[in-house]
């Protein structure tokens, strides 16, 4: 898969005024899956369709990588990061998961 095919999958949320792309695939339990240090959700593609078969998987561009915004005058934080993750899951309205 394309990281153009992998966009195509996805959808967007706003965070902090900016826009956080994600994908979100299967039912079942919820597992958020979170990429490293330079990468992006597109990591997960490989893997992707063995646990979207299983469970509801959500796989996010973290501010300033992948497909979300890469604002320059923003002070990036890791505390940050884990508040956007946190955001998604609200928006989504899981209660409960897996990382």
């Amino acid at each position: 898969m394309s990281p153009q095919e992998w966009k195509q999958k996805g959808q967007y949320f706003s965070y902090r005024n900016q826009q956080i792309f994600y994908v979100q695939e299967g039912s079942g339990e919820a597992v958020l899956l979170i990429h490293g240090f330079p990468t992006s959700s597109w990591d997960w593609w490989k893997i992707w369709p063995s646990l979207s078969t299983h469970f509801q998987v959500i796989a996010p561009d973290m501010l300033g990588f992948g497909f979300s915004d890469k604002p320059r005058n923003y002070t990036y934080s890791i505390h940050d990061q884990a508040d956007m993750h946190e955001k998604l899951i609200e928006k989504l309205g899981i209660q409960s998961l897996h990382i």
